[in-house]
């Protein structure tokens, strides 16, 4: 019977990894969805950092603060759970980037919109919406950079093909996004097609994390796990 990996002393294991980062992750998306009973005056087509405005603004700054935070603490669970190599440290990388800037969106609020629907941007405003591109940028090119590492990694291949399935909607959204007018109608909906399955699929990583554990450790040679190969993608019953 295989052993469990055991953790060095001291360090957070990769189980606790994986559950605070289950948690924190989907708070801010959940507070949208509690928003909608909160304050039902706000039309859906809103972008939801809108809600930044309202009495209880800074229950969704907080709920972004957590959702970065948790964003973070998944980087940190698969810099742990992956085998290690230039992929995974460039997706860790990007993945942190991305929660930091999510946590950014909670620190500046945005702008409220003028009666004719166009901004007068503040510093905080322009720093809102600054971190919220990056944010988004970040954590798109974390998704696709990880059903590479994925593919080569035997543990987690079986995450490749809903890992690529994100990776295209993500772009298709942020397309579509960046391409509506300012004052477009479908902004806020399709912030929310974007959101909410990336935060669903991170819940599944974070699960993921927890199961797997960290890696056992390679021969000298390096292909104890066959690390750096290519894997046939799994449809997650074992078979490929």
């Amino acid at each position: 019977m295989d052993e469990k990996p055991t953790r060095a002393k001291g360090r957070v294991s990769t189980e606790t990894l994986g559950t605070v980062a289950m948690a924190l992750v989907p708070v801010q998306q959940v507070l949208v969805f509690a928003f909608l009973v909160i304050q039902p005056d706000r039309p859906l087509s809103d972008l939801d950092s809108l809600y930044a405005l309202g009495t209880l603004g800074w229950l969704w700054r907080a709920g972004a603060i957590a959702t970065g935070l948790g964003v973070i603490v998944l980087a940190w669970g698969l810099s742990r759970s992956l085998a290690r190599g230039k992929r995974v440290r460039l997706a860790v990388t990007t993945m942190i980037c991305g929660g930091l800037a999510v946590i950014g969106t909670g620190v500046f609020p945005t702008d409220p919109p003028r009666p004719d629907g166009t901004v007068g941007y503040t510093t905080g405003g322009v720093l809102h919406f600054i971190f919220g591109i990056l944010g988004l940028l970040a954590l798109l090119v974390t998704v696709f950079l990880l059903r590479g590492v994925f593919r080569r990694d035997p543990r987690w291949s079986n995450a490749v093909r809903w890992t690529a399935r994100l990776a295209w909607w993500l772009l298709a959204g942020v397309v579509l996004l960046v391409s509506l007018p300012e004052d477009s109608t479908a902004a806020g909906a399709t912030q929310r097609l974007i959101f909410i399955p990336e935060a669903v699929w991170a819940v599944w990583i974070g699960w993921r994390i927890r199961r797997l554990g960290p890696p056992a450790m390679p021969l000298e040679n390096g292909d104890a796990a066959g690390i750096g190969k290519t894997f046939p993608i799994s449809n997650g019953n074992g078979s490929s």
